[in-house]
């Protein structure tokens, strides 16, 4: 019987992908195993002289179940996009040298990551360091004669045989392992240790001159101490440090203005923890009082990029459901602030040549999957595209998307992206999916829905909507919009996806009997919760999800956070755990849930949906429950990551459509 009912669903689905290939002309509905075969295009570094860009390719080798990432090269005049390097391991971070002769890179080729030299007009990459703990990030000096480069403090020879010994027990919060800041000679390979702190040394900023590095310097290892980072000023000639600017809040991206006298960077203060987005402030770089040039109460800006004259500074940063270029004044001055790019799209970090003439960035919208483009800043800002590294796209019938507005319960305004099934017909209602993002203060961007976390198009082609709510907390729509759900996890977020559905129903877009809803680490949060507050979903599914605020507490690594967002600790703050928490309601809970977790994750401890598990077993709600063996908090192994979409599908259609599919075969998942 049960081979009867799979013959039967096989030959079903088969019609459905027929009659939507026709209704699309040559195209077939994507899959989820288009997904792992798209090309990831990133980190577009454009030459000084602004003649190439060299960025980073990175594919899935199913096979070996990892991913391979390789430093390419093209032309901003056009031309065929060169392959750099061809090795299976990891190259990733390609930084040209001040005269545009060479490329660096970071390389996992070898036991430990190393930096890697290499000539853009091709060659073999030559091994420039070899340091015992590998290296982290890097930069090269004005005069490209030296490396800075971040690497772990080597072990101590006792270390090292306690280690080999396995006499390797951990005491908590203490004896960590700091990263330091090294220098090495790029002819000699002479290397010297030059801040050698007990505390984590990252982004290493030349000065113009050469004579000083600003870095930024954060307490311990830790995640909950990102929010305590300092910037430091290093003299490298006499090896004397001084802290830049004292703030109880993070102080990080330090940047150089041309002549060397400024620094940009990005700050914020403690008052509300570890909350907040960071404005961009200008401060004599012998100290002083900073000057607010990028207020926190309108965008987050990404690290400054001065212009040549050092008048000005540009950034990236969200912009509801974009991101985009902006350039700001150094010195505050009314109506001069300027929003370069306005395009529906998702635009990377923005690289710029030397006299700052053209811009190159990786660009994506739902449509097109990320590929590199250059822009010239002297006049229009209009994106040229220089690659098309997914090709096999065009082959494919995507869904349309569209960008949806609607009052909230409380009357407040949210805004989503709703990605339509590939045939979809005015009037007629479809089966509908919501995804809820992490963080809480991530956002749904218009990217190209093209991971094992953001796949719509595939749900398209098999008739669903796809519903992306960027509900209150989200970021890209200002620190007022990111901070209103501090003490209300549970309330108007939950009553923004549920005003949200509500919108589509009304719109005659999703049918009330058939919805689920999505979500992974804050989705996964409110996903749980959802499931004990209304039952009017057919089914869910919880990825690394937070379920029992109490227990989460003293388990995860980012107490700090939870501080902001509750208001202090549970034990002296039990209510408002309590009342935010799925388990407290879990008997309410009726909809069949499949819950997902990596097994090695730190963040959303798995014992969480442990917890959801037995919750629900013990009500007699139908559940399932996946763990990933290795994986942390996101998922890495790709083999993973496809039975992660294939599962959830399956889960959804059979107590959504009561349609039964394929077992899931595609990983050790247990």
């Amino acid at each position: 019987m049960k081979r009867a009912i799979l013959l039967v669903t096989v030959f079903l689905l088969s019609l459905t992908i027929t009659a939507l290939s026709q209704q699309s002309g040559s195209k077939r509905p994507m899959t989820f195993e288009d997904i792992l075969e798209l090309k990831n295009v990133s980190d577009a570094q454009i030459s000084p002289d602004g003649k190439w860009v060299a960025y980073v390719v990175t594919s899935v080798d199913m096979k070996e179940d990892t991913t391979d990432a390789d430093i390419w090269l093209v032309s901003t005049s056009g031309g065929e996009p060169i392959r750099l390097t061809t090795n299976k391991k990891n190259d990733n971070q390609p930084r040209w040298s001040p005269d545009g002769k060479r490329i660096a890179f970071i390389s996992a080729r070898e036991d430990k990551p190393q930096i890697f030299l290499i000539s853009p007009t091709g060659g073999e990459a030559e091994k420039l360091t070899d340091a015992k703990s590998g290296v982290q990030s890097f930069q090269w000096s004005p005069d490209g004669q030296t490396i800075a480069y971040v690497g772990l403090q080597d072990l101590t020879p006792e270390q090292e045989k306690k280690q080999k010994e396995k006499d390797d027990a951990e005491v908590v919060d203490k004896n960590f392992r700091f990263a330091h800041l090294w220098t090495i000679d790029v002819h000699t390979k002479k290397t010297k240790e030059i801040v050698k702190n007990d505390y984590v040394v990252s982004d290493p900023q030349w000065s113009p001159d050469g004579h000083s590095i600003a870095y930024v310097a954060t307490m311990t290892p830790k995640a909950d101490d990102g929010g305590k980072s300092d910037i430091w000023i290093l003299d490298v000639d006499s090896g004397k440090q001084r802290k830049l600017f004292e703030n109880d809040g993070p102080d990080n991206a330090p940047r150089w203005s041309p002549d060397g006298k400024q620094i940009a960077f990005l700050s914020r203060d403690a008052k509300n923890g570890n909350l907040g987005q960071s404005e961009m402030v200008v401060v004599p770089a012998e100290g002083g009082t900073p000057v607010v040039i990028v207020n926190a109460s309108s965008i987050q800006p990404s690290p400054a990029v001065w212009a040549t004259d050092g008048k000005d500074v540009y950034f990236n940063a969200s912009d509801r459901t974009t991101s985009q270029l902006f350039r700001y004044p150094a010195v505050p001055k009314k109506n001069a602030i300027a929003k370069l790019s306005d395009r529906n799209s998702s635009m990377g970090q923005a690289t710029f040549s030397k006299d700052r003439s053209i811009a190159a960035f990786t660009r994506s919208d739902i449509q097109h999957p990320g590929d590199i483009y250059i822009a010239k800043l002297n006049g229009n800002f209009e994106p040229v595209k220089l690659t098309n590294h997914n090709p096999q796209v065009d082959g494919l019938a995507l869904g349309k998307s569209e960008i949806v507005r609607w009052k909230s319960k409380d009357g407040m305004e949210i805004e989503g992206i709703v990605i339509y099934p590939v045939d979809y017909q005015p009037g007629k209602k479809y089966p509908t999916v919501a995804f809820i993002h992490g963080g809480p203060a991530g956002a749904w961007t218009q990217a190209f829905p093209g991971s094992w976390g953001y796949n719509a198009h595939v749900w398209a082609g098999r008739g669903w909507v796809s519903f992306y709510p960027n509900v209150r907390g989200s970021s890209g729509y200002g620190e007022k919009f990111l901070l209103s759900n501090v003490h209300d996890w549970g309330g108007g977020d939950f009553q923004d996806i549920q005003t949200g559905l509500d919108y589509l129903i009304a719109k005659g877009i999703s049918d009330p009997n058939k919805l689920a809803q999505s979500g992974w680490s804050y989705g996964g949060y409110m996903t749980a919760w959802t499931l004990t507050q209304t039952n009017r979903f057919q089914a869910v599914a919880v990825g690394a999800g937070l379920t029992d605020m109490y227990s989460m507490y003293s388990t995860n690594d980012l107490q700090s956070t939870l501080d902001g967002y509750f208001g202090g600790e549970p034990w002296n703050n039990e209510e408002a755990y309590r009342k935010a928490s799925a388990m407290t309601f879990i008997k309410q809970a009726k909809t069949p849930t499949l819950i997902l977790h990596g097994a090695a994750d730190t963040r959303v401890p798995p014992d969480q949906s442990k917890e959801l598990y037995m919750g629900l077993k013990k009500n007699k709600v139908p559940v399932e429950l996946v763990f990933f063996p290795r994986e942390p908090h996101g998922l890495q192994e790709p083999r993973h990551q496809l039975d992660k979409m294939r599962r959830e599908y399956a889960w959804f259609s059979k107590y959504v459509l009561d349609i039964e599919v394929p077992e899931i075969k595609a990983s050790d998942s247990k």
